[in-house]
């Protein structure tokens, strides 16, 4: 949905370099942002409509890795208070098998543009239980 972002990867044709790329954009992100509402009374852009990546807008955690175990962890907000604390835990173990559906759900396009194989190097083929 960046398009300063897209056209940097897309002059990048080392897989590793443009993994590189996506790598350093993509880690300061925290939050899954949401499309632009579309506004109904602009006839300015009638015969191309721009394409959203449906994002939920949901605060994405930070996953940590404890020898062979990987953690789930939530920063939480400032003005959280003492009850809401209590619901979410800070850490919790990412799964397997959560990791296996994450990886999963991605396209084969995805993986072409931060620089994996769709033919040979598909994420979920990569966990060893």
């Amino acid at each position: 949905s960046d398009p300063n972002f897209a056209d940097k990867i897309r002059h990048v044709r080392d897989p590793k370099a443009r993994m590189a790329v996506v790598w350093s954009h993509c880690k300061t992100k925290m939050v899954c942002e949401t499309d632009d509402p579309k506004e109904e009374g602009v006839e300015g852009d009638v015969d191309e409509p721009k394409k959203g990546h449906g994002g939920c807008g949901h605060i994405q955690p930070l996953i940590r890795k404890e020898g062979l175990k990987l953690f789930v962890q939530y920063k939480r907000p400032k003005d959280e208070d003492e009850d809401v604390k209590s619901l979410q835990p800070d850490k919790r173990l990412f799964t397997p098998s959560e990791v296996y559906t994450t990886f999963k759900k991605m396209s084969d396009s995805d993986l072409h543009l931060i620089g994996l194989s769709d033919e040979y190097a598909r994420p979920e083929w990569m966990i060893l239980t």
